[in-house]
């Protein structure tokens, strides 16, 4: 981990950890994992969570790429003016679009986008946590969110002057100061085409807002997963 304000909070966390398993009971809590797709969250995710079920944590993974019963729309008519376009990157595709251009279609699509991923966020989330008391992982999070609606909108890092930012930036810095805890990872997957910005993008909210890092590309997963669940406090396998 890069600074000593995330080596000590690792600390700190991990204390609260040892703490929490010497008194066998573990508080519902909410972990983000964000990066690029093909960084492996989905995988470091689930390795934590069989960690945390052998031990009789009851676990929820939230998959937090909004579920766009609103963008879907704002998506049809950004397609239908050929400002959308369909990449396959990998097993998946990927829907690249660009509103620099186009501020009005920018700020219904980033309106939509914010408004879908609190729905989500309330229902993948808040519910699981308050209500079925499960840990959750959150399989990409706000940060991705900013980052995507960044690179949409042509500015980068200039978007979390925009409303929308604002609103999203706020979610994730009072989940970043609370129990919740973020992990950028670096990805594997190169057939992104704007690839360079969209790191350059997550490299400084990672240095503006302390993200824990680790390094996909140079570890095996299971190494990966320990790094990850050491930085959150949830201990050795």
């Amino acid at each position: 981990m890069k600074s000593n304000r995330a080596r000590s909070e690792r600390k700190a966390s991990n204390d609260r950890a040892a703490t929490r398993g010497s008194q066998h009971s573990w508080a519902a809590n909410v972990y983000a994992i964000v990066g690029p797709d093909g960084a492996g969250k989905t995988t470091i995710a689930r390795a934590i969570m069989d960690r945390l079920a052998r031990r009789g944590v009851k676990t929820w993974i939230a998959w937090m790429r909004s579920p766009r019963i609103v963008t879907l729309g704002v998506l049809g008519i950004t397609r239908l003016s050929k400002l959308s376009r369909t990449v396959r990157m990998g097993d998946h595709d990927d829907v690249i679009t660009d509103l620099s251009r186009h501020p009005f279609l920018l700020h219904l699509y980033s309106w939509s986008v914010t408004f879908d991923y609190f729905l989500g966020y309330l229902g993948k989330v808040t519910l699981p946590k308050w209500l079925l008391r499960r840990t959750v992982f959150c399989d990409r999070f706000a940060w991705d969110t900013l980052v995507d609606l960044g690179l949409i909108s042509g500015v980068d890092e200039g978007f979390l002057q925009f409303p929308q930012g604002q609103i999203l930036l706020d979610l994730a810095r009072k989940h970043r100061a609370s129990r919740e805890e973020l992990i950028r990872r670096k990805p594997i997957l190169s057939l992104d085409p704007r690839l360079a910005r969209r790191l350059r993008l997550y490299t400084w909210l990672a240095d503006q807002f302390g993200f824990g890092q680790v390094d996909s590309g140079t570890t095996s997963e299971s190494e990966s997963a320990s790094q990850v669940s050491e930085y959150l406090g949830i201990g050795p396998e």
